[in-house]
Formats: structure tokens, sequence, C-alpha cells
């Protein structure tokens, strides 16, 4: 916008013309407003106004690398553990089949064998249990106790250990409770049988144990090419939303005896993963089945110090950009959160699971992300508003303090007289002020019809009988205006300065009772008029 015309425009919202001072305030703000407007510009240049964004990126990504390789180093061990486990349990299972003199192909057809077995390989689970960071250890044979009962097809025999400790540090006595394995086995090994107890493991098409199982069914890879990451779920009667790692159990023959693996529960990922709420309190991260930026979070582990609605953490959830790098992250239930995600690889690329992909992420509600970034810029446009309102009063104040000065002195040039002027300490009022002073002592005086109207008073007569009381030096000076000579003149004649020569002025003026040098020469014509001689004592 032209800036003239902006001022035109202020002028028009006050009335009259606009005085010095309203003019030089509206040059002011003027002014002010184009700085304002320049640091404005250089704020959000410098990416001030942004760095709230790029602090909580900066957290994010922070927080994800750490929780991100935490959680790769842990799924990685027990990935390792857990194909140890499977082949000392093989090792052991033959070894029991051996001295029962069976074959590992004749386990199924022989339920009378199975107690032993399990009987046998309960050490081995305990110790990997108390060994590893996880919340239970399991085996399950592919067999059945019971196969003349009506759901034989889908219970398996096997031992379930739960530990409800897995961050104790001393603990003074064991915390290892009986899950799942006959009876007689806890009460001979002295194991706490929980409430949720179950002699044997009850499976379905497709879940985790069959999907192990058929996986290794004819498969000519290495045991370690074949564990499976199961997402997350609940055995049946079970309380604990859990990943379960299952691997094959897999004899010399080829044989498939069943599976083994580790637990890792929704409390103990919580525990061990939870990212630093410092900076933002509802900050959580996630361990999710991942494909093609999809996020099976009905499957997925949380773990943070406030989550959000329940309901959020089901169903589906999928990203798009945010913006200066982050994502936005929204379910099929409706929540947005912002966050950055990073995917890890629980399985080698040859693996029979490779396709099966997983992905941490770590994120914040997207209301409290856009909360953070505009309590950051708050505090900056509070600062900006305190800054404009400030230089406003300071221009006000200022605007009138350097103006008062000129409109003193043009009051006094109103008053006519310049010989008498106060100095503003304004060089160029000032200078002014001087050179009005000596025009006006230069300046001849015409009479004019101001002389027969003193005639018609006793001002005349007054100012006659006052010459009187006039000092020697100041009648020199008096007599030499009366021969018509300039203060100039009269200064070099009587070799006198000129500030001299005007302190004579200023009292003659006052014994004479005259206002100024206009004045005094009037009343000189008029004597000259008249004719009378003034003689110096």
């Amino acid at each position: 916008m032209n800036p003239f015309k902006l001022l035109s425009e202020v002028r028009s919202f006050w009335p009259g013309s606009l005085t010095l001072q309203k003019r030089l305030l509206a040059f002011f703000l003027l002014f002010l407003m184009a700085v304002m407007a320049g640091l404005f510009l250089l704020l959000i240049a410098a990416g001030v106004f942004t760095a709230g964004m790029k602090e909580s990126r900066a957290f994010l990504e922070n927080e994800l690398t750490h929780v991100a390789e935490d959680i790769s180093t842990d799924c990685g061990i027990i990935s390792v553990e857990g194909v140890a486990i499977s082949k000392r349990l093989t090792e052991q299972i033959e070894e029991s089949l051996k001295e029962q003199k069976l074959s590992p192909a004749e386990m199924q057809d022989s339920p009378e064998c199975l107690n032993s077995i399990l009987h046998s390989c309960l050490e081995i689970l305990y110790g990997a249990l108390e060994k590893n960071k996880v919340s239970g250890a399991f085996l399950i044979l592919d067999a059945t106790v019971n196969p003349v009962l009506e759901n034989a097809a889908f219970s398996r025999a096997g031992l379930f250990l739960k530990n409800m400790e897995p961050n104790a540090a001393n603990r003074s006595e064991s915390s290892i409770r009986y899950m799942r394995g006959p009876a007689h086995i806890s009460r001979q090994n002295g194991l706490t049988v929980l409430p949720q107890w179950q002699m044997e493991f009850a499976v379905t098409e497709g879940d985790f144990f069959h999907t192990v199982i058929d996986t290794a069914k004819g498969s000519n890879l290495p045991l370690s090419r074949l564990y499976y990451w199961n997402p997350k779920s609940i055995l049946q009667n079970d309380y604990q939303e859990a990943i379960l790692l299952t691997v094959p159990l897999v004899a010399r023959d080829g044989t498939i005896l069943g599976a083994c693996g580790f637990e890792i529960s929704a409390m103990l990922f919580k525990l061990q993963n939870s990212p630093d709420n410092s900076v933002h309190t509802r900050v959580f991260s996630m361990l999710s089945p991942y494909n093609d930026e999809t996020f099976d979070i009905s499957g997925a582990l949380f773990a943070g110090s406030c989550l959000a609605s329940p309901k959020d953490l089901s169903g589906s959830m999928g990203l798009k950009a945010h913006g200066k790098g982050l994502y936005s992250f929204t379910t099929s239930t409706g929540g947005v959160y912002a966050g950055l995600y990073k995917p890890i690889n629980l399985y080698p690329k040859d693996s029979a699971h490779a396709g099966n992909g997983w992905a941490v992420a770590v994120m914040i509600p997207e209301q409290d992300f856009s909360d953070y970034v505009a309590a950051q810029n708050s505090f900056i446009l509070i600062l900006l508003v305190l800054l404009l309102t400030f230089s406003v009063a300071a221009a006000a104040l200022l605007s009138r303090r350097y103006i008062t000065p000129v409109v003193e002195a043009l009051k006094q040039m109103q008053q006519k007289d310049a010989t008498n002027f106060k100095k503003t300490n304004i060089q160029e009022i000032d200078d002014l002020f001087e050179f009005l002073a000596a025009q006006d002592q230069s300046e001849p005086i015409k009479p004019g019809p101001i002389v027969s109207k003193a005639h018609t008073t006793g001002l005349f007569e007054a100012f006659v009988e006052n010459i009187g009381s006039l000092s020697p030096a100041e009648r020199a000076v008096f007599n030499l205006y009366m021969e018509g000579h300039t203060a100039k003149e009269i200064a070099d004649i009587l070799y006198l300065s000129i500030n001299t020569i005007k302190t004579h002025n200023k009292r003659i003026y006052i014994k004479l009772n005259v206002a100024s040098r206009k004045e005094l020469m009037v009343y000189l014509n008029m004597l000259k008029e008249k004719g009378e001689t003034i003689i110096a004592d």
C-alpha cells in the first residue's frame, strides 16, 4: 500500500487539519508498522513459528530411534533363544520317546507317553523363562491326552508357564505360575496354579499353532527361518493380551512334534518400551503388523503413560504425510495422531514369514500436537504484541516531547517580538529567531496612522516624561536611535557588543514603557514631527 495514501486515509479519521503532533505520531505509527511487518517476515523466514513443530519432530524422532532399537534388539534375542529352546526341547522329546521305544511319528497315537514327555521338558522351559525378558514360555505338542473326547481335534497337550513379575529385580520367592499342563506336574514341582489354568491348549484352524506347524511341514528351511511372530491375541481362558513367538519342534526324521516359544504380554511391553513423556504427556509407542502403509492395530502392542480412547486401539490405521517430515495416523474408528514410524525386521530375508511386515511407531494425539505448536507460537505472539504496545506508547510520548518546543516557538512568533525569544535548543528555530530579530532591528519604521492616534492620548506625554529616567549609557543609545541609527551601527559607534546594546534596549523599553523597537520608533518619529529635541545629560 502506498504510505502517502495510507496517511491520507489516517488523516480522514481526525476532524479538521492535522496538528504537528498528530502528523509526527502518524509517521511513527507507519514506521512501526513497517518495522513490525519486517520483523514478522524475518521470524517466518527464520522458522520461528515452526519451531514447535520442529521440536516435536526431533523429540518423536529421538524416541522412535530408541524404542525401535530396543524392540528390534529384544525381539532378535528372543528369536534366537526361541530357536535354541526349540532344539533343546526337541532333543528332550526324542530322548523320552526313545526311552519308551517310540518313534516321533508314533507320538500322536500314544497319549500315554505325553505326561512323561511334558514332565521331562518342564525344567528346560522353566530355565528359559527365568533367563529371558518375557512374560511366559510354552510348549505345545501336536497330540492330545484324550483323543476320544468330542473336541479332541482342537485340544493339544503342553505346558505354559507365566512370569507374574517379569521386571522384578530381586525376588524373594519365585513368581512363575502354572497356566497349562497336567495338574500332577505342578503338584510334583511345587508350582502355584493360576485360576485360569487348563489342562490342555485350545487351538483353532489358522491360529499361531497351526500357522507354524503348517509352514514347517514339507519345508526344507532351517529352524531359524521357520519361527513366527503372532500378532497380539488372547489365548482361550487367558487373561492377558500378548504377542507370541512360536518355533516348530522338528525331529531329526522331519516329523513335526509341535511348537514352543515365548510370550510378550501387553503389560511387559508397556513397562519396557514406554517413551519419555516429559515433553508430551500423552506420547505412546506401538509395535504393529504393517503392510502397504497400513497398521493392523488390533494385533499391536502399545506402550505409553496415557493412551487414547480404547475404541481407537482396534481395527486398522492408515497414514499420510502431515508436514515437516511427520505423518498423520488415522484409525478406522476416527482417532487421529501425529508421529513417526519405522519398519523393523523380525525375520531374516529368506524366512518363510518374511512377507509379514512389522513396524514401530511413536505418536501423540493430533490435538496435543496442535496445542503444543500453538502454545509455542502464542508466547512469541504475546511478546510481539507487548513490543508493539510499548512502541506505540513510546511513539506517542516522543512525538509530544519533540513537538512541544516547536509549538512554544510558534507561540513566541505570534507575539511579534523576535528580540525577546527564549532558546528552544533546536538549532534551526533559534537561528530563525536570531534572523528575525536582526531584521526587526534593521527594518525602518514608517510612520502610520498610529502617530495621529498617539497625539490624542497621554501615552506620548508619559513617554517624554520617562526619558528623564534613562541612565547616561541608556540616553546615549536612545539619542543614537533618535538620529536614525540601527542597533548594529550604535554598537560600532559606542564600541560596544551587540549583546550589550540588546541589554540597553531591554532597560530602555522598560523605563519608557514600550513593548518593542517598533513602538519605540513610533514615539521617536512623533518627537521629530513635533520638533522636540531630547538633549543628553
